[in-house]
């Protein structure tokens, strides 16, 4: 799991846009604040590239996560807890959050299936970026 985030982690590091999609299967879920979304790939595709461009926007130069629980579900599924944190050119912690994540080992390898980002959600409302708002 940490080599699974960690590549997901320089993908947005590189703003790399097909990286980030090819860890994923679809349609990818995300669920948050009580609100559902199901994206095929090309609607994922253009989410990333909004992440990527408010990321960038809000001064990253580095993504990091770190997994902090990792709970087995069934027999091919797993819900993953993340430490995440968003750094300056400096190093410096930009904003930091929990994430939560299902994966799936699916025929193409382990692929995360659905994002809970609530807490990221909030993080972002904290600190009055538009983000915060979905």
């Amino acid at each position: 799991m940490n080599t699974f985030f960690q590549e997901y982690a320089a993908a947005f590091s590189r703003f790399d846009v097909d990286a980030v999609n090819d860890l994923w299967a679809y349609p990818a879920h995300i669920v948050g604040r009580g609100k559902r979304a199901a994206l095929d790939a090309e609607q994922f595709r253009l989410n990333t590239a909004g992440l990527c461009a408010f990321y960038k926007y809000q001064g990253m130069a580095k993504a990091t996560k770190r997994v902090l629980d990792f709970t087995p579900l069934t027999p091919s599924t797993a819900c993953v807890r993340t430490a995440d944190q968003i750094l300056d050119a400096e190093g410096q912690t930009i904003i930091a959050w929990e994430h939560v994540y299902l994966l799936s080992d699916t025929d193409d390898g382990i692929k995360a299936v659905t994002a809970l980002p609530d807490n990221e959600l909030e993080a972002w409302r904290a600190r009055g970026t538009p983000m915060g708002a979905w």
